[in-house]
């Protein structure tokens, strides 16, 4: 099978790399959320692109498997070169990638390092190709798992002047008061965001609703300032 070839290519780039100083100082910057072999990134994905060049191409199965296997793995750079692979594989997705592997992958193990990286590497494009994907999205936002939610707020992170602002506000105000630092932040960053094309209308959201989260506020706060600065020099 194909992503067993990946697998085992993935391993042994890593093996030369290892560093337990490095691994030490990431796995506490990561607040021990799993175990490092203790690497930079730039050479991790240099010996990635060159351990998996010569390698046959996956097929959207053989990329879910292979995602898979990488968090079952216990070091982080694993679940690393999952979310490196996802954004440099351009095999064309169908929208019930969304749910295998890219769910099991955002509750799995979950921590901002790769639940970031998901959103924009995968889910984000995922929906944009498929936006039909939404209807799973509002399911999402429902959670009570904060990852889920947090993916849900930032779905649209990266669609510029495309993103749909009455979306990206109903999708914020179910949460507009969380006090989970994780789900606040996400509000903020995509306010932030949907501020560099829309100042007056996110500020004016903004306003409405007085008991936003303080993280929410300043982040989102912040973006509209920006862009409002720019408009008078």
């Amino acid at each position: 099978m194909p992503y067993r070839l990946w697998v085992k290519a993935t391993q042994a780039a890593y093996a030369p790399l290892g560093d337990p100083a490095h691994a030490q100082g990431a796995e506490k910057y990561m607040k021990n959320i799993a175990p490092f072999i203790g690497m930079g990134t730039l050479p991790r994905r240099a010996a990635l692109k060159a351990a998996w060049k010569p390698l046959p191409e996956l097929d959207e199965a053989d990329l879910a498997k292979f995602c898979l296997a990488m968090w079952k793995l216990p070091e982080r750079e694993y679940q690393y070169a999952a979310c490196d692979l996802l954004a440099w594989n351009k095999t064309s997705r169908s929208d019930d990638f969304l749910i295998n592997p890219l769910k099991t992958l955002i509750i799995t193990k979950s921590w901002w390092d790769t639940i970031d990286a998901l959103n924009s590497n995968a889910v984000n494009p995922l929906i944009r190709k498929h936006p039909e994907l939404v209807n799973t999205i509002w399911e999402w936002i429902e959670s009570d798992n904060i990852w889920l939610v947090r993916v849900a707020i930032q779905h649209q992170r990266g669609s510029r002047n495309s993103t749909d602002l009455d979306l990206l506000f109903s999708m914020c105000e179910p949460h507009i008061a969380e006090k989970n630092f994780w789900i606040a932040k996400a509000i903020g960053w995509a306010l932030r965001d949907a501020s560099a094309y829309w100042p007056d209308e996110v500020q004016r959201f903004i306003t409405k609703h007085p008991d936003i989260s303080s993280v929410a506020r300043r982040e989102g706060q912040r973006g509209v300032d920006r862009a409002l600065n720019k408009k008078l020099l």
